[in-house]
């Protein structure tokens, strides 16, 4: 993608937002930098605007909201992000950048922004947020003292109801996922359990479960210990899991998984920066499939 006035996105909100994220990243003083910490964007958006454009305009971007991530400890990629409302400042009160004000952010975002995905499971069937909570503050007095720890995630007693003092707490990605109306069980050797299980038994974390799912991870490789990722793929005669070349290469395993779902194959796989659509990939096969 060539960056410019040639993709006719200079001057708009969006592009503007797409702009900041590189600047956090990637911006050549590195004093200037988002407080300091080693971001990274997915290959998808690092250097094509259209793409970010486009999955923001699929996934709720509306003038006035932010773009947010889900996991501050991780970088800029679809599964990773969405635009919530920007409501209060820091200078309001100082917890701007905190893991409860995120989370504040989400539970409003969920029930009043009808262009989210995800919109259609809570505001769009009646689910809101309470008086009380529209002002942080009092949202945060009542999370410090009904046991909000990092780690916990705020859960509805009754999964059809608002979210209310009486109606909420903090729980854990185990007891969330058994208070879900749509909870999803997995078989595994003829047993059906929830993520939030299959993680208490296996010692798994339920986001690395959750996370191996939704990429495709077969019935056998769901619990496989941390780091021994699914695929185990060829190269020069070599065979690694997909994971550890990542790895040794120094690419994150999404950026290598990314090309390989898309055909890419052999030692291009491991190559750095954008690779050239027209090369002739080196045949490899899955040990796995």
């Amino acid at each position: 993608m060539v960056l410019g006035k040639r993709h006719g996105l200079s001057g708009t909100k969006v592009y503007k937002i797409w702009k900041t994220i590189r600047l956090k990243c990637y911006g050549r003083n590195i004093d200037n930098r988002y407080k300091g910490e080693n971001l990274w964007i997915c290959d998808e958006w690092r250097d094509d605007p259209v793409a970010f454009v486009s999955w923001a305009m699929h996934n709720g971007y509306q003038e006035g909201l932010e773009l947010a991530r889900k996991d501050k400890d991780d970088g800029y990629y679809p599964e990773n992000c969405v635009f919530v409302i920007k409501k209060e400042t820091k200078k309001t009160h100082g917890m701007r950048w905190t893991r409860l004000y995120n989370i504040w952010s989400l539970m409003h975002s969920r029930c009043e922004n009808p262009n989210l995905d995800y919109y259609e499971r809570y505001g769009g069937r009646g689910i809101l947020v309470c008086d009380e909570w529209k002002q942080f503050a009092a949202f945060e007095e009542w999370a410090l003292n009904n046991g909000y720890e990092d780690g916990l995630s705020i859960d509805r007693i009754n999964v059809n109801g608002n979210y209310e003092p009486r109606n909420c707490k903090w729980s854990t990605n185990l007891e969330q996922s058994r208070n879900k109306r749509n909870s999803v069980y997995i078989t595994i050797n003829g047993e059906s359990k929830t993520i939030g299980e299959w993680s208490e038994m296996s010692g798994i974390s339920y986001r690395t479960i959750q996370r191996r799912l939704y990429s495709g991870c077969n019935e056998k490789a769901l619990l496989a210990p941390i780091g021994e990722h699914w695929q185990h793929v060829e190269i020069n005669g070599i065979i690694k899991p997909l994971s550890v070349w990542a790895k040794e290469a120094g690419l994150q395993y999404t950026t290598v998984q990314r090309r390989y779902k898309k055909g890419v194959r052999g030692q291009e796989l491991l190559n750095k920066g954008r690779l050239n659509n027209k090369a002739h990939f080196q045949l490899t096969f899955d040990l796995d499939s």
